[in-house]
């Protein structure tokens, strides 16, 4: 489904995204169309990967054709005005007892369109339809696994994209891999601090939901908050921001978790500095100076 009509033309003529995913073919068995009600009503399984922004909208269009069919959600992120997960958002909308599952994982979508293979997770809060979604997702490319703690696995995706927006910074720093590993660390323990304060098992952080799409998101080359945050040493958030067609998730999920943090009165001190690099214009080398000079204490 794709409700812009220019870019409906492009796909439907082309069978690619120039865009986003230039070389990619869509396979011909794949309709592509500008229909919701068709795509709803058609469709054993609903999948939905729209950016967070527009997710709650999206759920409200296909509300009116939906027949209780699995939804699987691939968006990671926050809502900005509700600080809600996207399940959370698609429960209100839908209602509490619609089967469905968040999908997350160490999965750059350029590396597994071109058959590069990894790993994901589908949480689900129904065993049957997590197995439902594992038979239908994991092939040679893509081993599925299936979990319990949907809060946690949304929780990981949302936030290490903060994270990897300091990661970049770091890389356009040139500040060298022992920063980095240093830093990646410490995100982590944030992640955990915060996901398990929201109801998140801590297991589920140091899993493919946590730390595996953390690393990816931090060191690949494909990733668009690392290289948010590469460009804001490079060329400048304002001119990087004009000129980049992709979703930079982690300027949403910035803000919504630094809100989150003073609602429930937790500290998240790297959290709070890439708030202050993005929407107070603070300088990264003084961030990183405040970082380092906090008072000393246990790991």
């Amino acid at each position: 489904w794709e409700p812009i009509e220019t870019a409906l033309s492009i796909l439907q003529k082309e069978r690619e995204n120039p865009n986003y995913f230039p070389g990619f073919k869509i396979p011909e068995d794949v309709a592509i169309t500008g229909a919701i009600k068709e795509v709803v009503q058609k469709s054993d399984i609903i999948i939905i990967t729209v950016r967070s922004t527009f997710f709650r909208k999206t759920v409200r269009q296909l509300k009116r054709f939906y027949k209780g069919q699995p939804i699987l959600i691939g968006t990671k992120g926050l809502e900005l005005s509700t600080g809600e997960n996207m399940s959370e958002v698609l429960l209100n909308e839908l209602g509490d007892n619609i089967p469905f599952g968040v999908l997350s994982g160490p999965t750059i979508a350029k590396e597994i369109a071109g058959g590069m293979p990894s790993a994901a997770v589908v949480a689900t809060y129904r065993k049957s339809t997590g197995i439902l979604f594992q038979k239908i997702l994991n092939c040679e490319i893509l081993r599925i696994y299936t979990g319990k703690d949907v809060k946690g696995v949304e929780i990981g995706g949302a936030f290490k994209n903060v994270i990897a927006i300091g990661a970049g910074i770091i890389d356009g720093l040139g500040l060298g891999i022992n920063t980095k590993s240093a830093y990646l660390t410490r995100g982590l323990n944030e992640m955990i601090k915060i996901g398990t304060k929201l109801g998140g098992k801590e297991r589920t952080f140091r899993g493919l939901s946590g730390i595996g799409d953390l690393i990816t998101t931090s060191f690949s080359k494909f990733s668009r908050n690392r290289s948010f945050g590469e460009a804001i040493i490079k060329v400048g958030k304002e001119r990087y921001l004009k000129e980049c067609k992709m979703v930079i998730e982690g300027l949403f999920a910035t803000k919504a978790f630094y809100r989150l943090s003073k609602k429930i009165d937790i500290e998240l001190p790297i959290t709070e500095s890439i708030y202050r690099i993005i929407y107070s214009n603070s300088q990264p080398e003084k961030e990183i100076e405040k970082l380092m000079t906090r008072k000393p204490k246990e790991e």
